[in-house]
């Protein structure tokens, strides 16, 4: 009997590890260490119901309770996209914009906002369609790529790669400014700047 009482106590300790299959996202703590970005596997993942096999949150450090899950696009497994997925906060530790995969050849990012109330995704301006206006382009036609750089204040700078115009490859820099006031419950992201997109050769 006690061995039996053991070896499900067992199956319980390492049931609950496997739920908790969680890592760090590249970039995901803040510059203050109160708050990270986790890639959690989903451990009754069913490939035949489900999908996405993980999904991304925004929490306190050690915190059980997430303040904002996010859901995978369904792409890649965890263990590839544990490392290819990326984080980047602003000092104040109150944004934070987090780099996802969507297909094999596009990647597109959320920022979201983190308050003592909890975490919400901001609205973006549509910065694709504006740099695909400046090639005479209305569509991505291949692969489409943001990729966050840094903050600067509260400017964000984003650099996208794109294909248009008969996969004809495309890079150009994005400014987004976030804004927030008195009177403002949620703060705007607005569209600061678009570089005009350069052609890669080859």
């Amino acid at each position: 009997m006690k061995m039996i009482l053991a070896s499900l106590s067992a199956s319980l300790m390492f049931g609950a590890v496997a739920f908790a299959e969680s890592a760090l996202v590249p970039g995901g703590s803040s510059a203050d260490g109160k708050c990270e970005v986790l890639i959690t596997r989903k451990a009754d993942y069913d490939p035949n119901k489900d999908g996405s096999e993980y999904f991304y949150s925004v929490q306190a450090k050690g915190a059980q309770k997430p303040m904002l899950t996010i859901e995978g696009s369904g792409y890649g497994v965890f263990s590839a996209v544990k490392y290819t997925c990326k984080a980047l906060w602003d000092e104040s530790g109150r944004f934070v914009v987090i780099r996802v995969l969507s297909g094999r050849h596009i990647s597109t990012i959320h920022l979201v906002a983190v308050t003592s109330d909890g975490a919400k995704i901001l609205e973006l301006p549509d910065y694709v369609q504006n740099a695909l206006g400046r090639v005479d382009a209305t569509w991505v036609d291949f692969a489409c790529g943001s990729d966050p750089i840094q903050w600067d204040g509260n400017d964000l700078l984003v650099g996208l790669s794109f294909t248009a115009r008969g996969r004809h490859s495309y890079n150009c820099m994005v400014t987004l400014q976030v804004t927030s006031n008195a009177n403002q419950a949620t703060p705007s992201v607005g569209l600061k700047s678009v570089t005009k997109p350069m052609e890669s050769e080859g």
